[in-house]
């Protein structure tokens, strides 16, 4: 279902359930933010997502995508240090850019990144903790007519509901820093990087298939990413039984 089928009132509906979703307190920072890009590529006119958090040194990584698209897309400007969620972390400001090929000279390489997987057009959030900017939400369009004004609402509230569930600061009742929130994301997420490369060999497809069935296993199961993941690294499954 497109974004088209709703009325700006059901749209925002469809949000706010979403931001609720987001802020769910038995979800670790992995879901949370996973579920903050799912909801921006369905509510919005954008294809993909992302979301980046900077560590304690201020190096920015990939927390969460929406596909191995999205992922390609921002690993080549933090490889690179160009492109719109970089500039967005630098300034603290939003970064709008409908079209990235009138940035060709700025950004050569994640121009070049964004077109070759038949992206066009961008656009980054800040990701704010009281004043201080911790990473950014960026989203990715394969047109270049840029997103409406409920569209940038939307995008805003969801980079604040990343916010709100990184400052909850709880872990099993205990209270965390955001440098170990962070770090515990950054520790999930390598152990998904791993279990996707296993599982794409196991059942011999491509990468961006084995995450698609490393999602939907979570989804249907109602488990977290990081659950899911471990049962492939640790136990050796393929994930056949959820198909």
């Amino acid at each position: 279902m497109t974004t088209t089928e709703f009325d700006d009132q059901d749209r925002f509906d469809h949000v706010l359930g979403a931001v609720a979703a987001v802020l769910d307190p038995s979800l670790d920072v992995l879901d949370a933010m996973t579920r903050a890009v799912d909801a921006c590529v369905r509510w919005t006119g954008s294809a993909e997502a992302g979301i980046v958090l900077a560590d304690r040194s201020g190096v920015l990584h990939v927390i969460a995508s929406t596909s191995e698209r999205g992922i390609d897309a921002e690993e080549a400007q933090l490889g690179t240090n160009e492109g719109s969620c970089l500039d967005c972390y630098r300034t603290g400001g939003t970064i709008d850019v409908p079209d990235v090929s009138t940035k060709a000279a700025e950004w050569p390489t994640f121009v070049q990144t964004m077109s070759d997987r038949g992206l066009i057009g961008t656009f980054a959030e800040p990701i704010r903790l009281r004043t201080a900017t911790i990473g950014c939400l960026c989203v990715f369009a394969d047109h270049d007519r840029g997103h409406d004004d409920q569209e940038v609402v939307m995008i805003q509230l969801l980079a604040d509901a990343a916010s709100a569930a990184l400052a909850r600061h709880r872990a099993q009742g205990t209270q965390r820093t955001l440098d170990e929130q962070i770090a515990d994301a950054l520790e999930a997420r390598v152990l998904l990087e791993q279990a996707k490369g296993a599982l794409a060999y196991r059942r011999d497809v491509q990468i961006d298939e084995a995450f698609r069935v490393l999602r939907d296993g979570a989804g249907r199961t109602g488990r977290g990413l990081r659950d899911i993941a471990a049962d492939v690294i640790q136990h050796g499954a393929d994930l056949r039984e959820l198909a």
